[in-house]
């Protein structure tokens, strides 16, 4: 196994073999002494759906851990960024190359953009199967 990466979380809601996790996500400056006075600190709550067998074992309002392969994390970053990012730029050449005006390039490119991310969302329950997360009880 590589690298994982993990964050700790609460447990917000529990459904039959999923349990729901508030994680807090902060930004590299997240741990500074002095974030409290800069405005370049962020921190933002997340809820992480995390499917296991063991969903029963938890409860709400208990601290857990979940973590997930560095290498998940890139296959997501992928998936929503550096794809789109090609499309985008793959249909607005093409276009601008065959004589299309640029509005109408800019457009296509970006609806193009919008079809792929729908195409994600109709897949978001296989994505689910590639892209797993895993949960384990916070040891106090």
């Amino acid at each position: 196994m590589g690298a994982v990466v993990e964050h700790e979380g609460v447990v917000k809601a529990i459904e039959s073999g999923c349990v729901d996790v508030e994680i807090t996500v902060q930004s590299a400056c997240g741990s500074c002494k002095a974030r409290s006075s800069c405005a370049m600190s962020e921190q933002a709550e997340k809820i992480v759906t995390v499917w296991t067998e063991d969903a029963e074992h938890y409860e709400v309002g208990q601290q857990v851990t979940v973590e997930m392969e560095q290498v998940m994390g890139i296959k997501a970053v992928v998936y929503a960024y550096v794809v789109p990012f090609f499309i985008i730029l793959g249909v607005l050449l093409v276009l601008m190359e065959c004589g299309a005006g640029e509005v109408v390039s800019g457009l296509s490119s970006l609806g193009a953009c919008a079809l792929y991310y729908i195409g994600l969302w109709l897949l978001r329950h296989k994505l689910e199967k590639v892209i797993v997360f895993r949960i384990k009880q916070t040891i106090i």
